[in-house]
């Protein structure tokens, strides 16, 4: 099943692999920002997976372009391009120096302290020497964090803002139950007998 969300601002739900690679407004959108915040593994993931199927597709374009009897169509909207959706992140801080060894081939290696002064101890120069402080990782950026968090903010007021306009409602006092009918003191008494009326004869 495909991921889905409603657009404010078009007024219908979209794919998110529209608003992920399509929309000019990706980076804006509140209601993106906190979609992408609660599903980033699965948008990340089907971004990843359209970008390989056109890397696919454009292996296969100059073959496709010398056959005439195929219909070109012009795409709707644009893609962004694959560096624009990418970053570097920190991955986790080096607790211990690593350091990036290039030779006179431009080979690169990590070695840790103990083997670079071991190879300095048998004469062996390096071309260059880097010292790496952090891991870093590919990751997208369809959102910026700190879009993120403001999205967050914004929802959070409004939420506030909602619940204040809302009436109070105070619980309703517990009904009074009707009183039980008292018994007199003179209900041993008989009651008296009903008065009789005569009635006028007609003359």
């Amino acid at each position: 099943m495909r991921l889905k969300l409603y657009c404010n601002r078009y007024g219908h739900f979209k794919d998110a692999l529209v608003c992920s690679v399509n929309c000019a407004f990706r980076t804006r959108c509140n209601d993106f920002a906190l979609f992408y915040d609660g599903h980033r593994a699965e948008v990340d993931a089907l971004v990843s997976d359209y970008y390989d199927a056109r890397r696919g597709q454009a292996e296969h374009a100059p073959r496709a372009a010398g056959d005439s009897t195929l219909t070109r169509i012009q795409p709707v909207a644009r893609p962004e391009e694959m560096r624009k959706l990418i970053r570097l992140e920190v991955l986790r801080e080096m607790a211990e120096s690593f350091y990036i060894w290039i030779d006179k081939e431009d080979r690169a290696e990590l070695l840790e302290t103990a083997d670079v002064l071991r190879r300095a101890e048998r004469g062996q120069k390096a071309k260059s020497i880097y010292r790496v402080a952090q891991e870093m990782e590919l990751r997208y950026q369809l959102v910026p964090r700190k879009r993120i968090e403001k999205a967050k903010r914004v929802a959070e007021a409004a939420a506030e803002r909602a619940a204040a306009r809302r009436p109070r409602r105070t619980p309703a006092p517990a009904p009074v139950p009707f009183p039980a009918p008292v018994a007199a003191d003179d209900s041993d008494r008989e009651a008296p007998a009903p008065r009789r009326t005569r009635a006028r004869a007609g003359r």
